[in-house]
């Protein structure tokens, strides 16, 4: 979204033509309509602009409703509110007279007010008018709903006394949620639903001894990456939401960790070295249009030609994840590599005991098909991504050096696992890449103008810096100098940055 900053610089009105058809094909903020309203009748009392071209600007941009709209929120606000007062009494009331109640009754209630919540909120949301004001209310029900489906699976296995344990409840109540949110196509029901199963498997690994007896919950803890990946990957294309797709991309390469913590120590120590970076290797090789491609030969229908696919049109495509799975591997192969150029990690990781004692699931054929599907994922996204048509396969350049940083890492655990700990060499290598990760980030801010890499290679940088004045014996006056040395830095760049920045947004304008 255009953000408007650059409007106090615009002071002609070939300027302000071309803020409004850049912002045209967005759809603005109502912050950013405020502030083009504001600027827009001081242009016109300067004699900036005609009043034929603010009143064009009125109407494009509505300026007429920016009070009704902010009207509008507050009645929604005082709606919701009082709508979650009068149910939480309603709720304290069945509560307090909950154990006088029969069986049926209770069951009756619990379903009549899930039907009631889910139902009207998905009436108002399929409203004529897209932007209805309604549509919030509707969204803040079904919102209400899933929470209360949690509440009816809970309260029916207390009724029923079955013997359902947390995690079962955590994965059928997501799967509901994950179902609505499928419905309904609304991202905040799937993040819902990617909580829940979150809190449901993490708590299942906590007290993995106590879910031994479970069946269902041992086989799906065992296929948790594939599950996962099958049930939120669609959704996230269906809704667009790069929120989502950042978190079940997370959700999905954890859980791989985890089988990878635990199997990898029984397998060849070259397989177990190759498994560690198959998840960072997986999100830089991640690609859109793979899916285009294979649905395509699914259908028996000839691939169009793409000459590099990793640069086809996402305004045509739909598809625009990539970015994000690339920018999640950058920022967890920075936090790697910073942990392990610290020397203790290194004798850690060379006795293969991270997961002590071992799981439940060491040694089966689900753990096996799971990580032999994500490997023929990884293989297969990396031999698209250097697919060229009618060229000779070829990776581009910045792939190249990813796959070279991935290679290192893979050999020197490789060797730690095989000769033992090798801290010195391993902690000297890992700073090296991690400086020039780093700086390649800030490189990549700088030539971009977006600040996300810029900062976070900065941040990674400095913290490399403290980290190595902290962890060896230094003097504090030596410490002292670091820290100052490393703020006025951070201080000078980051100014000289923003000003690049934003002399870049002026110029572009």
């Amino acid at each position: 979204m255009y953000r408007g900053a650059p409007l106090r610089f615009a002071k002609t009105p070939g300027k302000l033509i071309a803020i409004a058809v850049v912002t045209g094909e967005r759809v603005a903020s109502d912050a950013f309509r405020r502030e083009l309203q504001q600027e827009a009748q001081r242009w016109r009392s300067t004699g900036l602009i005609s009043e034929e071209q603010f009143q064009q600007l009125s109407q494009q941009y509505e300026f007429v409703t920016l009070e009704t709209a902010a009207r509008d929120r507050f009645v929604m606000i005082l709606l919701g509110l009082g709508s979650i007062l009068v149910g939480i009494g309603a709720m304290t009331f069945v509560a307090a007279n909950w154990q006088a109640l029969p069986q049926t009754l209770k069951a009756g209630l619990l379903f009549l007010v899930l039907l009631i919540c889910n139902g009207s909120g998905f009436i108002l949301i399929n409203r004529i008018a897209p932007n209805d004001r309604w549509r919030r209310l509707g969204q803040a029900l079904l919102l209400l709903g899933a929470l209360l489906l949690g509440a009816n699976l809970a309260l029916m296995g207390q009724i029923v006394h079955t013997s359902s344990t947390r995690y079962e409840l955590c994965a059928a109540w997501a799967i509901g949620v994950l179902a609505m949110a499928y419905g309904v196509q609304l991202p905040f029901l799937g993040l819902l639903a990617l909580l829940i199963l979150g809190i449901g498997y993490w708590s299942a690994l906590w007290d993995l001894l106590w879910l031994q007896s479970s069946i269902f919950g041992v086989w799906t803890l065992q296929m948790m990456p594939l599950l996962a990946a099958i049930a939120f990957l669609p959704l996230c294309y269906r809704c667009q939401s790069p929120l989502l797709f950042a978190l079940s991309a997370m959700a999905v390469t954890s859980s791989l960790m985890v089988l990878i913590f635990d199997v990898g120590r029984s397998l060849p120590a070259l397989f177990d070295a190759l498994l560690l970076i198959m998840p960072f290797a997986l999100l830089w090789a991640y690609d859109d249009t793979l899916w285009q491609q294979l649905r395509l030969l699914m259908g028996r229908r000839s691939p169009p030609p793409v000459s590099r696919p990793d640069q086809e049109d996402e305004a045509a495509t739909g598809r625009c994840f990539q970015p994000v799975a690339r920018g999640l591997m950058l920022f967890s192969l920075s936090l790697l590599y910073w942990l392990l150029s610290f020397q203790d990690v290194w004798f850690t990781s060379a006795s293969r005991s991270l997961l002590n004692p071992p799981l439940v699931w060491r040694h089966t054929s689900l753990v096996v098909l799971t990580l032999l599907v994500f490997a023929g994922w990884t293989i297969g996204a990396w031999v698209y991504l250097g697919w060229r048509s009618q060229r000779p396969w070829r990776l581009d350049a910045l792939s190249a050096v990813i796959l070279g940083f991935l290679g290192v890492t893979a050999t020197l655990f490789f060797w730690t696992f095989n000769a033992g700990p090798i801290p010195i060499l391993a902690t000297t290598v890992m700073n090296i890449l991690l400086a020039v990760l780093a700086l390649g980030m800030m490189r990549e801010g700088l030539g971009s103008g977006t600040r996300s890499p810029f900062w976070w290679g900065l941040v990674m940088l400095t913290l490399q810096i403290l980290s190595r004045v902290l962890e060896y014996e230094t003097g504090l006056l030596v410490k002292s100098l670091v820290f100052v040395v490393c703020g006025l830095g951070v201080i000078l760049i980051g100014l000289w940055f923003e000003r690049y920045v934003r002399t870049l947004r002026i110029d572009s304008v």
